[in-house]
């Protein structure tokens, strides 16, 4: 059995394919506790069920397929690091092939880092994509090691570094997406590309995933130490007041509200 709906979150099974859609449109889909959790579990029971070969991750609305954290839970103090790291390793380590279609609007930040997880990522031709961690006064949360070993390091450092957008074609270019389509055939795009990893034989592909996983981590764990300890300490600084996010977080808002 998949994870129930519930309202954080959709997921459905299409044939073998299971898609997981991120449902707090209003929210610019942002990730709040409840959403991970739901994620959690929605995961467990995808890589338990053995009738699902691939699973979409996408979103609902047109504001953006992830905003990053819930801003109003994370000043509140409503937030789990080791969740978040959780779910997030856990969409890379799936035994089964992830596809991240990318929505209209913004896949920023920790929406961002969300998408970096998925093994081959798909973008909508009116999104955009960031990462504003600089701003925001957070270290990152996979992005300063995901990031630079899929696009180069120099272009991570100039992306993380001026706080920049990139529309769907700029990310493509940069290897950010492997493919743009226009927004109303996304997912259906998402499923043909499914179906074409369905033709394969899945016992093979799945090894083969975990190979390339292994490989790709081969001396990562210090960077992983580093990230972490820093995130933990920026954000342990912030929450004792040592930073106050509103202003950046405006700044935010209105940049995005200009680029509408």
């Amino acid at each position: 059995m998949l994870a129930a709906e519930s309202s954080n979150l959709i997921v459905e099974k299409d044939g073998r394919t299971a898609i997981i859609t991120l449902d707090r449109p209003k929210a610019i889909n942002s990730l709040n506790l409840a959403m991970l959790l739901d994620l959690e579990r929605a995961l467990h029971d995808i890589e338990a069920n053995d009738e699902i070969d691939v699973v979409i991750l996408t979103a609902a609305g047109t504001k953006g397929f992830c905003a990053g954290m819930d801003l109003k839970e994370f000043e509140q103090g409503k937030i789990d690091l080791a969740l978040t790291k959780r779910v997030m390793d856990k969409i890379e380590d799936l035994s089964k092939p992830t596809i991240g279609a990318i929505t209209d609007g913004y896949c920023v930040t920790g929406g961002l880092e969300l998408a970096l997880c998925c093994d081959v990522l798909i973008a909508s031709d009116q999104a955009k994509f960031g990462d504003t961690h600089a701003r925001v006064n957070v270290s990152g949360g996979g992005a300063t090691v995901r990031m630079p070993r899929l696009i180069g390091l120099m272009q991570a450092k100039y992306m993380i570094f001026t706080s920049q957008f990139y529309d769907a074609y700029q990310a493509k270019e940069l290897g950010l997406v492997i493919d743009v389509f226009p927004s109303d055939t996304l997912q259906s795009e998402a499923r043909r590309i499914a179906a074409e990893i369905q033709k394969q034989n899945q016992t093979i592909l799945r090894k083969m995933k975990q190979i390339m996983n292994r490989g790709w981590r081969t001396d990562l764990y210090a960077a992983w130490c580093l990230e972490e300890a820093e995130c933990l300490r920026s954000m342990s600084e912030i929450l004792s007041g040592g930073f106050k996010m509103a202003d950046a977080v405006s700044q935010t808002k209105k940049d995005i509200g200009s680029e509408k």
